[in-house]
């Protein structure tokens, strides 16, 4: 299957992952998931050190969306090909982020040889299962 094409939203551009944006990427981890469609440690620094320890953690696989300097958007996959959060600052939802996120990250999962990514989703968190369904994910039991 083709990979979807990636279309960054105006102002915003793809940001190297960088140690000095993980608390603003933790905070926006939080707010996307007070809502309970996900999760992350409380405390910033402890949700930072259990990602830097697991085994499937890559750096590279982290991917950051930013809008004049500001942390705005995040993906994180696992080495495993599994992508393990996308998140996208409320303002910014409905303009194409997550979708450029998502693609990104499938192509360099591609890259590194996966010939299939996988992703959990809470069944009642409607626009990721629309979004999901429009890059080419389909639902399994």
């Amino acid at each position: 299957m083709p990979l979807p094409a990636v279309s960054w939203p105006d102002a915003v551009h793809l940001a190297a992952f960088d140690v000095a944006d993980v608390k603003a990427i933790h905070t926006l981890l939080q707010h996307a998931y007070a809502n309970g469609f996900g999760s992350v440690a409380p405390d910033w620094l402890d949700w930072w050190e259990a990602l830097r320890a697991d085994s499937e953690f890559d750096p590279a696989l982290c991917f950051v969306a930013k809008a004049e300097g500001e942390v705005i958007g995040f993906c994180l996959c696992w080495t495993s090909s599994f992508v393990k959060d996308l998140v996208v600052a409320p303002e910014w939802q409905g303009r194409g982020l997550g979708a450029a996120l998502l693609a990104t990250a499938m192509a360099a999962l591609r890259e590194r040889g996966a010939g299939e990514v996988r992703l959990k989703v809470v069944t009642g968190n409607g626009g990721a299962r629309r979004l999901y369904a429009r890059m080419g994910f389909e639902e399994v039991d």
